[in-house]
C-alpha cells in the first residue's frame, strides 16, 4: 500500500486537540496505584536528561525523521527512544537481514543523510517528507544495504511506542488511561466513565430509548429451567467446584488478604536445596507447564527445584497499567528471525519470569477440539497426536476449575459448560455479538480464566483492560497465582534469575542435572529426573546447546527433529470504525468468540479452519496496526484521534506444521556466551488461503454490525511445537507421557510438544497435557539414584 503521510483523510492540524475538549488524563493520576503513577509521571514531567545514545549529528537527523513520522509531536519522543537504546531496552529479536536495533538506527540515520547529500535535517520539510515517503514505498527493495521494509518497521515501532505511551497522546485520542485500582465501571457502546470526555466531532449520541443490547444468557442451559433456578444452580456448582479445587490446589487461598500482590512470606519460607544435593526433579522454566508440573510433583512428595531465567514477580510492585512500562514482562534476550514470512517475537508470544507468558496472556482458555488430535487421519494434513481428546477431558475439566474459567456453555468441539458464568461484555464484544447475529453466525461469551466473583482470596475482575500487561488485581489466572503458592507450601523451590545453559548426562546416558548461570557464574543442580519447560524457542535452543559425544547435534536430536515443526497461528487483525464510541480498551481484551469455522469445510479449497475473537488493542498496539496499513505523519495522527470509535477482531487460524519452520542456533551469542536461537518461518499455500478466509469473515461481521471503514493487517500469535510428541522416535522427540525417546528420565513439559496448533489459544491445552504427564510420572517409579562426581 502506498504511504499516506499527508492529510487525504481526516487531517490533524489546529483542530486536533478539540476532539476531547478539557480532557486531561493526568487529572486521574491521584487514583492510580503507586507503581503505575511513578512510571507514567516520570515519562510525562520534568526536563529530559541529555542524550546518551545518539551523537549530536544523529540527534538532528533523528529529530527531523520523527517530526515527519509523527507530524511534529509535542512530546520528547527522541529522548525516550534514546533512553531505550542506551539501556538496551529493545524488543530482543531482530530480522536476520538486519543488525541489532542500536546499530540499525545508526546505519539508517547515516543513510538518510547520504540521500540528502550531507544533512537530512537541513532539507526543507517538504523535501524531508518526500524522502521518507520514498523509503516507505520501497517495500521489498534494499536501501543502502538494508531491507527498506524492515527499516520502516524499526522506525515506526520505536516512534509509536514513544509517542502513544505519553499522556499528551492519550488526551489527543480520548484514551481513559490506567484504571487501577478502581477499574472501569461503564462497559458497552457509547458508555463513558465520569472523567472521560465525549468526542465532540462525532455525531450526537443515539437516543437513550433505542433498544438495548440483549444480555448474554447464563452459563447453564436456560432452556431447561427458569433463569432464577439456573442462577441458583450456577452458585451451587461454583461452591462445589471451589471445594473440589481446595482438595488439590490451595493457591487461591494463599494469596494476600487484599487480593493484590504475592505473599512473599511463602517465598521466604520456601524449602532450599544445596546444589550438591540430588533432588528428585529439576525443571527448567516456570511458565504454564513448568509451574504446574512443580505443583503436581511437590504434592506427590517429590523434591523439586525450578530454574527460572526471569524474576519472581510481585504484581502489586512490579506490574503497571501501562503498555510501554510492561516491557520487562516479555522475553527480550537476543533472538534472530528469518524465513519468507518471519515471525516477530516478544510481547505476543514469549514470557519472562515466574508465571511465564501467561503473566501477559489475554486470559482466553478454550479447549482444543477432538479433531485437533487426528488431523492426519481426518484431513490428510499435519500429524496425529499419540493421545486423543479423551485423554485430556478430565485434565481440561480440572484446570477449568483451578484457574478458574468463566464462560457460556460451549457448543463447539465436545460441548461443555464452564464453572463460572460469563462476564459482561464491553463495546467491542457488543459489536461482535451484533454483527454475528446479523449474519446468523453463532458466537459465545468467554471462556476466560478470569474470576467472575471472588475465588479464594482472588477478587472479581475490575475490567481495567490491561490483561496483556499483567493483572495487578490477581483476577486473571497465571501460574504465579494459580499454582506457584501451592507448590511452595508443598516443598518446591523456585530459583529466579537462573538461565539454563545445558543438561548434563551421566555415564549411563541418563540426565543427571542442569547447568545454569546465576549472576554471571555457572552452577550445576543435580537431579534424578529433568524436565524442560522453556517453551517453543528456548526449549529447542537448550537441547541444541546441550551437545556431547553421544549427542553431537544436540540432546535428543538423533533424528534431526529438535527445533522442527515450530508453529504459530495466523492472526490477522481486522478493525472497523463506528460512529458510536466503542472504547474497546475497557474489559478484558478477549470477550466473544465464534468457532463456527474451526473444522475443515469440504467445500473450501483449504484444510482445517479458524476461530475469531474480539481483541482490544491499547494505543501503542493500535498505532502499529494503523502504521501497518501504510499511514504515517498527519494521517497517522488523524486515524489515532478516532481511537475510541474502532472495534477490533482477531483470528486464530491453524497454520500447518512444516519441517523447515524451525529453531536453529545462530552465530550470535548472548551475555553468557551461549548461541542464541534463530527462528525461520514460511507459510504454505494452505496457510495463506486460511488467513484470507478468516480475514473475509471478520470484515463481514464488522460491516454487518454497522462499521464504515474496515482495515486489516496480518500478524501471528501463539508459538507451539519444536519438540513434538509422537508414537515413534522417528516422528517426534517425546512420547505420549512427554518423556524423551532418547533419554528416558528427561521430560519436555511445555507447548513445544504439541504436534499441531489448532485454532484455539494453547495455554489450557499445554497445562492439560502436563497435568496428564504429571499424573503418569507420579504413578511410576522414579529414576535411579545418582552419585555426584
Amino acid at each position: 500500500m502506498a504511504g499516506r503521510g499527508g492529510s487525504e483523510r481526516r487531517t490533524g492540524g489546529d483542530g486536533r486537540a478539540e476532539r476531547f475538549p478539557g480532557y486531561d488524563v493526568l487529572g486521574q493520576a491521584k487514583h492510580w496505584d503507586g507503581a503505575t503513577a511513578s512510571v507514567v509521571l516520570a515519562r510525562a514531567g520534568g526536563p529530559q536528561p541529555p542524550l546518551r545514545f545518539f551523537t549530536p549529528a544523529e540527534e538532528a537527523t533523528a529529530r527531523a525523521l520523527l517530526d515527519q513520522l509523527l507530524d511534529r509531536p509535542a512530546v520528547p519522543v527522541l529522548a525516550m527512544i534514546d533512553a531505550r537504546l542506551a539501556e538496551l531496552q529493545t524488543d530482543g529479536w531482530h530480522y536476520a537481514d538486519m543488525p541489532m536495533d542500536g546499530e540499525a538506527w545508526r546505519r539508517s540515520l547515516a543513510a538518510l543523510d547520504a540521500d540528502a547529500d550531507g544533512s537530512f535535517a537541513a532539507l526543507r520539510r517538504v523535501q524531508q517528507h518526500a524522502l521518507v515517503g520514498r523509503i516507505q514505498e520501497m517495500s521489498g527493495e534494499r536501501w543502502h544495504g538494508l531491507p527498506a521494509q524492515h527499516v520502516w518497521s524499526l522506525w515506526t515501532r520505536y516512534a509509536c511506542t514513544a509517542y502513544y505511551s505519553h499522556p499528551e497522546a492519550w488526551n489527543e485520542i480520548g484514551f481513559g488511561g490506567p484504571a487501577h485500582p478502581r477499574g472501569y465501571l461503564r462497559l458497552g457502546v457509547d458508555q463513558r466513565e465520569p472523567w472521560e470526555v465525549r468526542d465532540v466531532r462525532n455525531e450526537p449520541p443515539r437516543p437513550p430509548d433505542r433498544e438495548p443490547p440483549k444480555p448474554p444468557p447464563p452459563a447453564t442451559d436456560p432452556g431447561r429451567h427458569s433463569r432464577l433456578r439456573a442462577a441458583a444452580e450456577t452458585v451451587a456448582a461454583n461452591a462445589r467446584a471451589e471445594r473440589e479445587v481446595r482438595r488439590r490446589n490451595l493457591s487461591a487461598w494463599l494469596l494476600p488478604e487484599h487480593g493484590e500482590g504475592f505473599d512473599h512470606s511463602l517465598r521466604r519460607a520456601m524449602r532450599r536445596h544445596r546444589e550438591s544435593e540430588e533432588v528428585d526433579l529439576v525443571i527448567v522454566g516456570c511458565g504454564a507447564g513448568g509451574s504446574l508440573l512443580a505443583q503436581r510433583m511437590a504434592r506427590a512428595g517429590w523434591s523439586v527445584v525450578v530454574l527460572e531465567a526471569g524474576p519472581f514477580w510481585d504484581p502489586l510492585k512490579d506490574w503497571v497499567s501501562d503498555e510501554a512500562g510492561s516491557h520487562h514482562l516479555y522475553w527480550t534476550e537476543p533472538r534472530v528471525i528469518s524465513g519468507t514470512d518471519p515471525v516477530p517475537l516478544g510481547s505476543n508470544n514469549s514470557g519472562r519470569g515466574v508465571g511465564g507468558s501467561m503473566v501477559h496472556f489475554a486470559g482466553y482458555t478454550p479447549r482444543f477440539h477432538p479433531s485437533d488430535f487426528e488431523t492426519r487421519t481426518r484431513d490428510g494434513v499435519g500429524a496425529d497426536w499419540p493421545i486423543s481428546y479423551a485423554d485430556l477431558r478430565e485434565p481440561y475439566r480440572r484446570l477449568e476449575q483451578e484457574l478458574p474459567v468463566a464462560g457460556q456453555y460451549w457448543p463447539w468441539g465436545e460441548p461443555h459448560p464452564y464453572p463460572y458464568a460469563p462476564h459482561p461484555v464491553g463495546g467491542n464484544g457488543e459489536v461482535f455479538l451484533r454483527g454475528a447475529a446479523a449474519l446468523g453466525i453463532q458466537a459465545r461469551v468467554g471462556p476466560v480464566a478470569i474470576t467472575n466473583g471472588r475465588f479464594g482470596r482472588r477478587p472479581h475482575c475490575i475490567y481495567r483492560g490491561f490483561c496483556l500487561q499483567g493483572c495487578k488485581v490477581n483476577a486473571k489466572a497465571s501460574p504465579l497465582i494459580t499454582h506457584v503458592p501451592d507448590a511452595l507450601i508443598h516443598g518446591a523451590e523456585i530459583r529466579d534469575g537462573c538461565m539454563a545453559s545445558g543438561i548434563e548426562l551421566g555415564p549411563d546416558g541418563l540426565a543427571c542435572g542442569v547447568r545454569y548461570f546465576h549472576h554471571g557464574r555457572e552452577h550445576l543442580q543435580w537431579a534424578r529426573t529433568v524436565a524442560v519447560a522453556g517453551y517453543a524457542i528456548e526449549t529447542p535452543r537448550l537441547l541444541l546447546n546441550s551437545t556431547s559425544r553421544r549427542f553431537p547435534e544436540g540432546l535428543c536430536n538423533d533424528h534431526d527433529l529438535v527445533g522442527r515443526y515450530v508453529m504459530v497461528q495466523g492472526a490477522p487483525q481486522t478493525s472497523g470504525r463506528f460512529e458510536e464510541e466503542i472504547r474497546a480498551y475497557k474489559a478484558p481484551p478477549p470477550e466473544v468468540t465464534t468457532e463456527q469455522y474451526y473444522e475443515t469445510d469440504p467445500a473450501k479449497p483449504y484444510k482445517r479452519g479458524f476461530a475469531i475473537q474480539n481483541i482490544s488493542p491499547m494505543p501503542i498496539t493500535w498505532a502499529e496496526h494503523v502504521v501497518a496499513q501504510g499511514h504515517w505523519g498527519a494521517d497517522l495522527r488523524a486515524y489515532l484521534s478516532d481511537y475510541v470509535h474502532w472495534a477490533t477482531f482477531g483470528a486464530m487460524a491453524e497454520l500447518l506444521p512444516q519441517p523447515d519452520n524451525r529453531v536453529t542456533l545462530a552465530a550470535e551469542t548472548d551475555r553468557n556466551g551461549l548461541p542464541v536461537a534463530e527462528f525461520a518461518f514460511s507459510q504454505c499455500e494452505n496457510d495463506r488461503q486460511l488467513i484470507a478466509a478468516a480475514r473475509e469473515v471478520m470484515e463481514s461481521i464488522l460491516r454487518a454490525a454497522g462499521a464504515g471503514e474496515v482495515i486489516t493487517i496480518d500478524r501471528y500469535a501463539h508459538l507451539v511445537g519444536g519438540c513434538r510428541m509422537a508414537r515413534r522416535a522417528e516422528d517426534g522427540v517425546v512420547d505420549h507421557s512427554l518423556r524423551s525417546f532418547a533419554v528416558p528420565n528427561l521430560l519436555i513439559t511445555d507447548g513445544s510438544v504439541l504436534p499441531t496448533q489448532g485454532s484455539a489459544n494453547p495455554a489450557l491445552t499445554i497445562m492439560a497435557v502436563v497435568d496428564r504427564a504429571a499424573a503418569l510420572l507420579a504413578a511410576g517409579a522414579r529414576a535411579g539414584t545418582r552419585v555426584p562426581t
